[in-house]
């Protein structure tokens, strides 16, 4: 039996030498969950046109194991943009998925919402295929912060995704009720993170440590995010501890990590004369995300959309003090005093300046959010998750 697990969001990376990547979305750990379903499972992604070195790969990305996997790559419609008018390209899309589709026994549908998911859908139903959608996010939101191309056809996209959801009779959202509310639709529900943690006993106690030994010299700030999208919001975080440079606080830093090369945002912070506040990092495999966490004050997460950001979850899990746009089901994790308006610097930099000044929220945040991410430990989720997901695979049979 074989299951086609398929995403239109990440993209395949290769090196000279041939070797696989996916980036910090996926891991061996999400891998083997869906790996646990049938005999075999196949994974279908976009691949990027870039071919990287070794080194940069190993350092940047998640190492995918073809040997105990399959992968389809298809080309990319959206990079370059121009793509999306090419006719040949976009059907050798939907004939690849189709295929893949109909050598299939059963499909796991990740982020409906674009050619590649879409397709993926409406195969499934003309070969009566089982498959399960997992819903990640508010399409309207992300297409209309994305770009002007995506502000057109936002309402188009959020109208087809409530339409095609409800042709699901199987569904797994990663909210407990942001995104239900929204897309409704299938009879049989879960309400799961799909965020992977281990929740390690130590890392309060470090954070405890680590707060109230902390010198008056640097208050670091970060954001795990894809760099070059302006839905994620990090210029308004610049744009915070720029105000407060002009107000006279300083030693606050802030860095970025994710896939992309942050230039726009390295101009922007030259512009506001902060380019020695902002540091961009860049991509870095998971293993070394835990790392960083651990090696930051605060995690703000500044997005203008998120279905449940796993980043903030996996920051909880560090017992990171958090601030976050009150977007998506952010609302679902972090108190209400915590949470700011998307694109509102103003709300960020007091928020900021609480924070940096104040150890005893710092310790009340690190104990809440840390008591927080408990309920997304693995082995709970996984129980929840293999629980639903097999009574799909019993039932699809």
């Amino acid at each position: 039996m074989s299951l086609l697990f398929i995403q239109g969001g990440s993209r395949w990376k290769f090196d000279g030498e041939g070797n696989i990547y996916t980036d910090s979305n996926f891991n061996d750990n999400v891998w083997k969950r869906y790996r646990k379903l049938d005999d075999e499972l196949v994974v279908l992604l976009r691949k990027e046109q870039k071919i990287y070195s070794k080194k940069e790969a190993s350092e940047k990305f998640n190492k995918f194991d073809d040997s105990k996997m399959k992968y389809i790559a298809t080309p990319d419609l959206y990079k370059p943009w121009r793509n999306a008018f090419n006719l040949a390209i976009r059907k050798e899309i939907m004939d690849t998925v189709d295929h893949a589709v109909k050598n299939s026994d059963r499909v796991i549908i990740r982020s409906l919402g674009n050619i590649y998911t879409n397709t993926a859908l409406n195969s499934a139903l003309k070969y009566d295929k089982p498959f399960l959608v997992e819903v990640t996010g508010f399409s309207r939101e992300t297409l209309w912060y994305h770009s002007m191309r995506g502000k057109i056809v936002s309402i188009y996209k959020e109208l087809q995704y409530k339409r095609l959801i409800k042709k699901a009779d199987y569904a797994s959202y990663v909210t407990k009720e942001a995104l239900q509310k929204r897309y409704s639709g299938p009879k049989n529900k879960l309400g799961c993170s799909d965020v992977e943690l281990k929740i390690d006993t130590s890392a309060l106690e470090k954070r405890i440590h680590k707060i109230k030994n902390k010198d008056a010299e640097k208050f670091i700030l970060g954001t795990a995010a894809f760099l070059d999208v302006k839905w994620k919001g990090q210029k308004y975080v610049i744009k915070a501890i720029a105000d407060l440079k002009n107000k006279g606080i300083t030693g606050i830093e802030y860095q970025l990590i994710g896939s992309g090369t942050g230039k726009k945002l390295i101009r922007y912070a030259k512009k506001l004369g902060v380019e020695n506040e902002v540091k961009v990092i860049g991509a870095l495999p998971h293993s070394e995300v835990w790392k960083w966490y651990d090696s930051i004050d605060v995690y703000v997460q500044p997005s203008f959309s998120e279905g449940l950001c796993r980043s903030i979850v996996e920051a909880m899990s560090r017992a990171c003090p958090i601030i976050c746009s009150d977007v998506g089901g952010n609302y679902e994790l972090i108190e209400k005093d915590f949470l700011f308006q998307k694109a509102k610097s103003s709300e960020i930099s007091k928020l900021i300046n609480l924070l940096s000044n104040n150890k005893e929220v710092l310790l009340k945040q690190a104990e809440r959010n840390f008591k927080t991410a408990k309920d997304f430990d693995k082995e709970v989720l996984d129980r929840k998750r293999n629980t639903f997901y097999k009574e799909w695979v019993s039932n699809g049979k």
